[in-house]
């Protein structure tokens, strides 16, 4: 409601300078319908949003016409934490009335721009901006929609994620103390589930059970393709995809990005191919793209299914790899031991292990969709990427080099 609409209103109900007395009904009459009027201005406020707080998902509308206006619903549709979102903004917004256009501003404002898109049908939309913002800062974002009614700004407040992933829940890969250590990478799927949608739907052993009719090699455990395809399964908003890289500098640039654009933990497959830790953080800088001259990583931080495990009874299971509880909550390894420990990024992906039993078994991909070598040679990372449309068993095809 503007202020134009509010004086011509109360000018026509407006008294004069002379009085009438106590026994002329007008003074109370006036007095009445201006009592009116104003509740019905209160209604109009409460009706449109104006007026009151609102809730998380929800948006507080500023309608730009009259006070009979009502602002359309909205709700904006993020699949990260507000409390520490992922840097790359990419939010959906829903509406409960058709919008014609919409612009997005962001404050504090970041070197680069910033837009909001809608849908052909009118209802949908997202805003965004095309770098990643700074870390561990509170942003405020304003979203106008323009209707057939008028225009109406919504406010989306979050605060981006730090350099690390808070509240990743740890879990182990030896389930069964005496079992084979094959379950690595299906612990971390559990902790990438329990702290994506926070829910534990199976154990690591069942996982690799179910992740092994899914497998695209002859992996004893489970393979990129079927690690990405379980994770998609357990809960289909995370769209999870490996990518393949020719050094282990490109593959640890690349995990740090894509943990800082999707605010979701990272899956590095190591050990030459065996091993699968979760990768929450970093230490160093990170600018506003891949290839930021800025950037400047010195070591990674993980969970570690195995080197968390505290449990005397699993202790013989490569004990020269030292074990601590700080691979429960996030283990700050240097980069010089990154990239050369064995059970880091020392080797590539090795197309052939051994086995227990001294003989040789080849796990690279073999159901004919790439050409061979795929994995063979490479830094496999899996990641978030957003790319709904394409099967979770597929390499990554997004582009962001």
């Amino acid at each position: 409601m503007g202020e134009i609409d509010v004086e011509v209103t109360l000018a026509a109900v407006r008294i004069g300078n002379e009085m009438t007395g106590r026994s002329d009904v007008r003074p109370m009459a006036i007095m009445v319908a201006i009592a009116v009027l104003f509740a019905g201005v209160l209604y109009s406020q409460v009706a449109s949003g104006r007026l009151g707080g609102a809730g998380r998902g929800a948006a507080v509308a500023s309608p730009s016409a009259t006070a009979h206006t009502r602002a359309p619903a909205v709700k904006f549709v993020d699949g990260t934490s507000p409390k520490q979102a992922a840097r790359f903004l990419n939010v959906g917004w829903e509406a409960s009335e058709r919008v014609n256009a919409a612009t997005f501003t962001l404050n504090p404002a970041p070197p680069f721009a910033c837009s909001a898109t809608v849908d052909a049908t009118g209802l949908t939309g997202r805003l965004g901006c095309v770098g990643l913002l700074a870390g561990a800062t509170d942003y405020v974002g304003h979203l106008l929609l323009t209707t057939t009614a008028g225009t109406f700004t919504y406010e989306h407040a979050f605060r981006t994620m730090g350099n690390k992933l808070d509240g990743v829940k740890w879990f182990t890969e030896f389930e069964d103390p005496n079992g084979d250590p094959l379950a690595c990478a299906a612990a971390s799927v559990r902790m990438i589930q329990q702290y994506t949608t926070g829910e534990d739907k199976l154990t690591a052993t069942q996982i690799l059970e179910a992740g092994k009719a899914l497998n695209k090699s002859d992996d004893p455990g489970i393979d990129p393709a079927a690690i990405a395809s379980e994770i998609h399964q357990l809960d289909d908003a995370n769209d999870y995809h490996y990518y393949r890289f020719a050094t282990r500098q490109d593959a640890t640039g690349a995990a740090i990005y894509w943990l800082l654009r999707s605010g979701k933990p990272v899956i590095a497959i190591t050990l030459a191919g065996q091993h699968g830790p979760v990768v929450t953080g970093f230490q160093g800088t990170y600018g506003t793209y891949y290839d930021d001259p800025n950037n400047k990583i010195t070591g990674v931080v993980v969970e570690d299914p195995q080197r968390g495990d505290l449990d005397p009874a699993t202790a013989g299971r490569r004990p020269d790899k030292p074990r601590a509880a700080d691979y429960q909550t996030g283990h700050l390894v240097p980069l010089s031991e990154w990239n050369t420990d064995e059970w880091w990024f020392g080797y590539a992906y090795q197309t052939t292990i051994k086995m227990p039993n001294g003989s040789s078994l080849n796990v690279e991909r073999n159901d004919g969709a790439y050409p061979t070598p795929h994995w063979g040679g490479k830094f496999v990372i899996l990641v978030d990427d957003g790319d709904g449309a394409n099967p979770p068993d597929k390499e990554g095809r997004v582009k962001f080099r």
